[in-house]
């Protein structure tokens, strides 16, 4: 097995996925806080949409890394932990892209972000997909280890 098709331990893909998710409520504040000071965007209905966009991505992250932790604390199923697993980070990396597409949009300026060079969310997907779709079971976190 190697990094595409090993998942990595549950507490340390949610530790990455926390991180993200927290990463993207900073960039979401600073911008939104930055936008109110714009008189002249702070109103823009395109500028609303995206905060809109941005606030409802967060939330989902959210709502997906809490079920993580449930499926953690509360369930036996390898197959259904490691799906919810890849499901919180994709969400949490996308509201980070996001929130960080929307802060040089708006500002002009770019935090920089950690790569993800060692945990490709290629493979969550693929992971996640061929589960739903094809019941296939994705690597148990209790053979990772």
């Amino acid at each position: 097995m190697n990094a595409l098709t090993q998942p990595r331990v549950g507490a340390l893909s949610l530790t990455r996925a926390q991180h993200d998710l927290a990463t993207a409520r900073q960039l979401f504040d600073a911008t939104l806080g930055f936008v109110r000071q714009q008189v002249h965007i702070a109103h823009d209905p395109l500028v609303i949409s995206r905060f809109g966009d941005l606030h409802i991505r967060i939330e989902v992250a959210v709502a997906l890394l809490e079920r993580a932790e449930g499926s953690l604390a509360g369930t036996d199923d390898d197959a259904e932990i490691s799906v919810a697993v890849a499901e919180s980070h994709l969400a949490s990396a996308d509201a980070l892209s996001a929130a960080s597409n929307a802060e040089f949009e708006l500002t002009g300026q770019r935090t920089a972000l950690p790569g993800s060079v060692d945990d490709p969310l290629r493979a969550k997907q693929q992971l996640i997909g061929n589960f739903r779709l094809n019941g296939i079971h994705p690597p148990s976190f209790r053979s990772a280890g």
